[in-house]
């Protein structure tokens, strides 16, 4: 009944709205009432009012991106992210030293207090930092001063500990202060019932692990170093010099965290944005350039853009760890924990060499990110972003049969995905769609297809996750809550759906998104995730890496053997020792590669080059031409550009824009040998159109039940 209520109260709103000539669509007036404190039933409000409050929130908005950066600067304890509707969320820093020298700084984030808070809505109304500024400091000291006096008997005993650590290590102090300082810094209390509790229990893990950190044998850890990755982080120099100030953007889909850190971004002398997939490169390449940058692509595949450009798209895996930039942004860092690529966020959040690395993507990568800071010693700030729409779980299933315009129906497998389209197009709806074996051309073009209306329906895999702009998508429909993740069928897990819900009712086109399944089973996961239900600790939380060209050589000199699988064998099993917080990324494809790459006797660094081609291994053709291709830089012939036909199956059309892409990929790294960039340019062109022209063909009509999947 609460809903109901609350849409009666907002249709009022609504109705005000539009006698002021303001559209309903563009105000979240779930916000607005709450703001106006009108009553969930029938809140009427007269125009005036709402008006008022209306400028009201235009004045927050503007004092967010004016005012807040200028009171900063004068009162720097100060801190602040975005609340509900237009408002504001202070809060005060306070910082307590942990040493008699002043070092190991406790940081508590605290509200302002009321006299504070009350001069901060005035300054914000009035579009005035400079208002009250001298009783806004004077407020705030004596909340620092308060929250000082509360906690000083649990300081006293934790400084106590502190000295009690130190004169029991002796020598090696310093190394425990050191990794006591990072820990702290990549850490923020805020106000709780149990504070000192909470604090006393951190710190006692934290002082623990400090104390095994300091007493380790030092020439045991030159030879961790020397033979793992015990020195990985190390290994970054550029980045190490920089003092990073890591920032995580930290929310769901469609919270604005991304836009926020293009923002700062676009703002910044030089910068870099990297990517997860090759289509978000090119769309905020695109975005960079209408803001009026150089700015530059760069991809496995290819190089566009300005030659010496200020800021650069790149897709995470070509991230360049060697030039200084003043900010760079890693999108979707969650990604971290994936065993296939997750090597590539890892070197991206300890190498990139920017001044502040934005980070973006959900909690579920919190812990991972606090990690790697206190690693590397730098200092770490979480800023909240929370979702712009609703996201509701329907209550009842939609079976295929009452699929809507405007709904997406997700699938597990491109199999499913074309079984579902099928019955869609049969049931007299037109059909755009999705999934991972199409190029990101064609990915973008069924978007598009679907965004204006040509298409009423959205047949898609788990690739709409991420870097597609669906606009009037309001409804996802599971129809599996399982997928295959190449072991086994497992179930999603609740980031997962979460991921995939959150397309739905993006700001600006719908007031809500809705999400539902083809069947009552799948439900209750789907209400459990969007409930906000934990997802079970992950049995391994070491971070992914894969070992690098330099690595490499240096492994292939010391083991005296020219085998590339030999010396992936020796890192994957002999140099991640216990207690590592590294683990090898996925490489029993890499290993298979190597295997074949060896018999072709290429210099090593040639063999690595091959055996991480992007080619489906999986297809007995793609590798055979894989091979090929293998054997003719090893005779030192050229590799001419792909022959293949673009009138055939979908499967034989998606195989050759793969295989294209290889090429491109390759040429990239051996130019001499893949020297037909052009003529494969050219085919991958044709191919994807011939793929978009065929499922444009067979989106509003029954199609043939010999159509091969």
């Amino acid at each position: 009944m609460a809903r109901k209520r609350n849409h009666l109260t907002t249709d009022l709103l609504a109705d005000a709205l539009h006698r002021l000539g303001i559209g309903a669509a563009a105000v979240d007036r779930e916000a607005l009432r709450l703001r106006m404190d009108l009553p969930e039933y029938n809140g009427f409000a007269e125009d005036d009012a709402v008006a008022a409050a209306l400028r009201d929130g235009h004045a927050r908005r503007a004092f967010a991106e004016t005012g807040v950066s200028a009171l900063r600067s004068t009162v720097p304890a100060l801190r602040s992210e975005p609340g509900g509707d237009a408002a504001l969320v202070w809060r005060l820093r306070v910082s307590i030293p942990l040493l008699d020298d002043g070092r190991l700084d406790l940081r508590i984030d605290v509200p302002p207090g009321e006299t504070a808070a009350e001069i901060l809505d005035e300054m914000a109304l009035g579009g005035d930092p400079t208002r009250r500024l001298d009783g806004l400091r004077a407020a705030l000291a004596a909340t620092d001063t308060e929250l000082k006096g509360r906690l000083r008997q649990a300081v006293a005993r934790l400084r106590g500990q502190i000295r009690d650590d130190l004169h029991k290590i002796g020598a090696d102090a310093p190394t425990y202060i050191a990794h006591l300082d990072r820990s702290l810094r990549a850490r923020i209390f805020t106000p709780s019932p149990n504070l000192t509790h909470v604090i006393g229990d951190t710190l006692k893990t934290v002082r623990t692990r400090a104390k095994v950190v300091a007493r380790e044998e030092s020439g045991r850890r030159r030879l961790r170093d020397r033979v793992g990755f015990g020195g990985y982080i190390d290994k970054f120099v550029p980045a190490r010099r920089l003092n990073r100030r890591i920032i995580f953007h930290m929310g769901p889909t469609n919270s604005g965290k991304t836009y926020a850190a293009l923002e700062a971004l676009t703002k910044a002398p030089t910068g870099t944005y990297l990517a997860p997939l090759r289509l978000l490169a090119l769309e905020n390449y695109e975005a960079l350039l209408e803001r009026g940058l150089r700015v530059g692509m760069v991809t496995g595949e290819e190089v566009l853009g300005e030659p010496d450009p200020t800021h650069t798209a790149r897709t995470i895996e070509t991230a360049d760890l060697r030039r200084p930039v003043d900010v760079a942004v890693i999108d979707e860092i969650q990604m971290l924990s994936d065993p296939d690529r997750g090597w590539a966020w890892t070197n991206a959040l300890f190498g990139i060499p920017a001044k502040t690395v934005i980070v973006c993507g959900s909690d579920d990568a919190l812990s991972h990110v606090r990690r790697a800071a206190e690693a590397a010693g730098e200092s770490l700030d979480v800023v909240t972003f929370a979702r712009k729409t609703p996201l509701v779980a329907l209550e009842a299933p939609v079976p295929l049969e009452a699929v809507q315009p405007g709904d997406a129906v997700v699938a597990f497998s491109r199999r499913a995905v074309h079984e579902i389209r099928e019955t869609l197009v049969a049931e007299g709806r037109s059909v755009a769609t999705i999934y991972g074996a199409l190029s990101p051309e064609v990915r973008r073009a069924e978007a598009q297809r679907f965004r204006d209306g040509e298409a009423e329906a959205l047949v898609t895999t788990d690739a709409i996750g991420m870097g597609l702009n669906l606009g009037p998508l309001k409804r996802v429909i599971f129809s599996a809550v399982t997928k295959w993740d190449g072991t086994t069928t497992r179930s999603l897990t609740n980031p997962e759906i979460r991921q995939i819900a959150g397309r739905a009712g993006r700001f600006g086109h719908q007031d809500e998104g809705h999400v539902s399944a083809t069947d009552e089973a799948s439900l209750g996961p789907i209400r459990d995730a969007l409930a906000g239900a934990p997802t079970a600790p992950a049995a391994d939380t070491r971070f992914y890496v894969r070992p690098d060209l330099i690595a490499i050589e240096a492994a292939a000199l010391e083991l005296g053997t020219a085998s590339l699988a030999d010396v992936l064998v020796h890192f994957s099993r002999a140099t991640f020792y216990d207690g590592s917080p590294f683990q090898p990324s996925e490489m029993e494809e890499a290993l298979e590669a190597a295997r074949a790459v060896d018999k072709a006797r290429l210099p090593i660094r040639e063999a690595f080059a091959f055996a991480v081609a992007p080619i489906d291994r999986r297809d007995t053709v793609s590798k055979a031409v894989l091979d090929r291709w293998v054997q003719a830089r090893a005779a030192g012939t050229f590799v001419p550009a792909l022959r293949a036909r673009v009138d055939g199956e979908l499967d034989d059309l998606e195989r050759t824009v793969k295989l294209a892409a290889a090429y491109l990929w390759l040429g990239r790294r051996f130019p001499d040998t893949f020297d037909e960039v052009e003529a494969t340019k050219a085919l991958r062109s044709r191919a994807n159109a011939a793929i978009e022209a065929q499922l444009q063909r067979t989106a509003s009509q029954t199609i043939a039940a010999g159509v091969k999947r």
